[in-house]
């Protein structure tokens, strides 16, 4: 059994308690609205970002499927004139 055994003790104080109350009562109704209309305008552009983000990507989608299908069209062309030219060779 340990002998030396010590009791924990409360660490806030009745100062810190008061401290605390007063700092609640020095943010006013005010500050609380201003930050929520903070809020709101950093909501309304983040919303606006997503958008052009979600824009941005189909155009990035659909550039990439003309892409792939111009080079798919590209090979194509290449593979159909190459064994006619061998043909005019022989």
């Amino acid at each position: 059994m340990v002998v030396n055994a010590v009791e924990p003790c409360n660490n806030v104080n009745e100062d810190d308690d008061n401290s605390l109350e007063s700092e609640d009562d020095n943010y006013d109704d005010a500050e609380f609205q201003s930050l929520n209309a903070q809020l709101d305008q950093l909501n309304s552009v983040l919303d606006n970002l997503e958008t052009k983000n979600d824009v941005i990507r189909a155009e990035l989608v659909e550039l990439l499927k003309t892409n792939k299908e111009t080079r798919k069209q590209i090979q194509d062309s290449q593979l159909t004139s190459t064994p006619s030219n061998d043909d005019n060779k022989n």
